[in-house]
Formats: structure tokens, sequence, C-alpha cells
């Protein structure tokens, strides 16, 4: 599946970057489970003021491929002010806008394979 490979994914990513400059963040492209191949893309995106581990990766169901955020689970609970939750929604809405743009660019490519 081209959507899933590396190189593609980070063409996306770089492209959306690229279109929203104010959210550029800490994004990194990986390969899923340090494995190169056609399936290895995967999204990490570091949130500015949360330790919570968070990557948008693609799954596939019977209605084909879908782009998911992970958050794994964290040992602690944390406090936030009123500006720290802002950071945090500012941060999510990075998440959220990268993670439909990949839905949209792999829509796309599926529907141009078809």
């Amino acid at each position: 599946m081209p959507y899933r490979n590396k190189a593609t994914v980070q063409g996306w990513v770089d492209d959306y970057l690229a279109q929203h400059p104010e959210r550029t963040g800490s994004v990194t492209v990986l390969e899923k489970d340090f494995t190169p191949g056609p399936e290895s893309g995967m999204v990490v995106v570091a949130l500015r003021n949360v330790s919570t581990i968070t990557y948008i990766q693609a799954g596939v169901d019977e209605t084909g491929p879908h782009w998911l955020v992970t958050f794994e689970p964290r040992t602690e609970g944390f406090d936030m002010d009123a500006a720290g939750v802002t950071q945090l929604s500012e941060d999510l809405l990075v998440v959220a806008g990268l993670c439909d743009y990949l839905q949209v660019r792999t829509d796309g490519a599926m529907a141009a394979k078809a």
C-alpha cells in the first residue's frame, strides 16, 4: 500500500506543514516498528506540554484504510492552567488536521489506483 510507505507519508507531512507553517510543531515520520517496507510510515507528534506519546498511523478495516490517532497510556495524571490547556488544544488541532490531511491524501491515492 503506497499510502503507508515512509517516503510517501513524509512527502504528505511535508506538504501539510508547508501549507500550515503555524502548525509545524514537532512532527516526525518514523518507520513503523522500525521495519522498512510498504506499510511502514508512522507519524509521531510531540505535544509541547504533555509527555503523552502521540502518533498517527494507518489502519485498514472492511471499509478501507483509515488514519487513526493513538495516545499511549500515561502512568500519572497532570494538572494545567488555562494557558497550558490552550497550548494543548492547539497541539491537538495540529494532530487532528494532519490526520485529516493524511486521510484525504490516502483517499485520493486509492481512487487514482482504482
